[in-house]
C-alpha cells in the first residue's frame, strides 16, 4: 500500500471523475471563464481550465486526465461559445493537464497545442513510462482505497474521518475513469513550443505565455492577462497542500519563482488546483514554505548529514500546521506530497551546487 502511495507522489496521476459534473463554470473578466473542480480533498487531483474566448476563436488553458472528463467540460465550453477552439495551452506535463488534448483535437480540427519544450521532449519518454506503471498500480491502490472505506481506517491505520471517507470515495472514482480511458489513451504532443515569452495578440486582447521560473517541473508555464490582471499558475502553485515531486520538482528555486508571480501584481490567480485567488497571501506561503526547506535542508547538510538522514531531522511541522490545521487527511497529504519529497529535491539540488 504505501509503496503505491509513494508512488502517486512521484507521479501525481490520479485521473478524472466521471458523471455527474464536478466542476462549476467561473466567470473571471468580459471573455474569461474557468472550470474549477470541486472534487473533496484527497489523494487524487483533476485540473482547473481556464478559457479565453476573443473576435474569432478561443484559448484554453489545460486540459484534464482523460478524454472522459476532458469531454465533459468541452460541452461546458460549448454552451459559452460555439467559437473555435484555436490554441490549447499545457502549464507543465503531468497527465491530469494534458491526457485531454486528443478530445480538443478530435472536437476542434486545426486547434494548436502550446507547451514548454521540457514538456514536449518529457511526454514521449519518462511520461509513456510514468504513465504505464500508474495503468498497473492502480487497481492494487484501489483496492487499497475499498479496505480502507470498507474498515473505517485510514491508510495510516486510524479511525477513518468523514473528510478521508470523502476523499477516497472521490479517489475510487477517479480511478475508475483514468483506467476506463486507459486502452484508448492518446498523447497529442505539442506543435509550438516554449522557451522565450510567447505572447498572442487576440483581437484586442494581450495573452503572454512564459516561464517565469521552475518549480513543480521544468516545464512550469503560466499564462498571463495583463490586462484584466489575471494569471493561470499550472501547478505552481495548487491548495490546499502543494505538490512536490521529489524526482521533478525544483524546490530550491520555487520562491525565487513565486515571488516573479507576484511581482505581476495579479488580481485573480487560478491555480492549477484549488479554488480561484483574489490576493497573493496563499502564493506567500508557498514562497515561505519552501525557502524554510532550503535553508534547513542546506543546514542538514553543513551537519555531514546523508539524505536519508535529512528526510529524518529537517521538520516541517510549523507550515503543516498552517498548511493543514487539525485535518487528519491534510497532514497525510502534506506528509506524502511535502515533507519526503520536498527535503529530497532540495538535498539533491544543494548537493550540486
Amino acid at each position: 500500500m504505501l509503496p503505491l502511495v509513494a508512488l502517486l507522489v512521484t507521479t501525481f496521476i490520479i485521473p478524472a471523475a466521471q458523471e455527474p459534473e464536478r466542476f462549476e463554470i467561473q466567470k473571471l473578466a468580459d471573455g474569461v471563464y474557468a472550470s474549477i473542480r470541486r472534487e473533496p480533498v484527497g489523494l487524487g487531483v483533476d485540473a482547473n481550465n481556464v478559457f479565453i474566448v476573443d473576435d474569432d476563436g478561443i484559448v484554453v488553458v489545460d486540459t484534464n486526465f482523460g478524454a472522459t472528463s476532458t469531454r465533459q467540460v468541452i460541452a461546458a465550453l460549448k454552451k459559452i461559445s460555439a467559437k473555435p477552439v484555436k490554441y490549447v495551452v499545457n502549464t507543465h506535463w503531468h497527465d491530469d493537464h494534458v491526457l485531454g488534448n486528443q478530445a480538443y483535437r478530435d472536437a476542434y480540427p486545426g486547434v494548436q497545442f502550446v507547451a514548454h519544450e521540457a514538456t514536449r521532449e518529457y511526454l514521449p519518454g519518462r511520461g509513456a513510462a510514468a504513465r504505464q506503471a500508474q495503468v498497473q498500480n492502480l487497481p492494487g491502490f484501489a483496492g487499497a482505497l475499498r479496505d480502507a472505506i470498507a474498515q473505517k481506517k485510514n491508510l495510516a491505520g486510524a479511525s477513518i474521518t468523514d473528510d478521508e471517507q470523502a476523499g477516497y470515495s472521490s479517489d475510487l472514482r477517479m480511478i475508475e475513469s483514468y483506467l476506463g480511458d486507459a486502452p484508448t489513451f492518446d498523447v497529442v504532443l505539442p506543435a509550438i513550443t516554449v522557451k522565450d515569452p510567447l505572447t498572442l495578440k487576440r483581437g484586442g486582447r494581450t495573452i503572454e505565455i512564459m516561464q517565469i521560473g521552475r518549480g513543480h517541473t521544468a516545464g512550469d508555464i503560466v499564462v498571463h492577462l495583463p490586462a484584466e490582471g489575471i494569471v493561470v499558475t499550472g501547478d505552481l502553485v495548487v491548495f490546499p497542500v502543494p505538490l512536490v515531486g521529489g524526482d521533478q520538482s525544483h524546490v530550491t528555486e520555487w520562491t525565487a519563482t513565486l515571488r516573479k508571480l507576484v511581482d505581476l501584481k495579479p488580481k485573480i490567480i487560478v491555480p492549477g488546483h484549488g479554488p480561484v485567488m483574489r490576493d497573493t497571501g496563499y502564493v506567500e506561503q508557498m514562497a515561505e514554505l519552501f525557502a524554510a526547506v532550503t535553508e534547513r535542508v542546506k543546514a542538514a547538510i553543513g551537519k555531514g548529514e546523508t539524505i536519508q538522514e535529512a528526510r529524518k531531522s529537517v521538520n516541517l511541522d510549523d507550515f503543516r500546521d498552517k498548511f493543514a490545521g487539525d485535518s487528519q487527511l491534510k497532514r497525510f497529504l502534506f506528509a506524502n506530497y511535502v515533507t519526503g519529497p520536498a527535503v529530497t529535491s532540495a538535498y539533491r539540488a544543494l548537493k550540486q551546487q
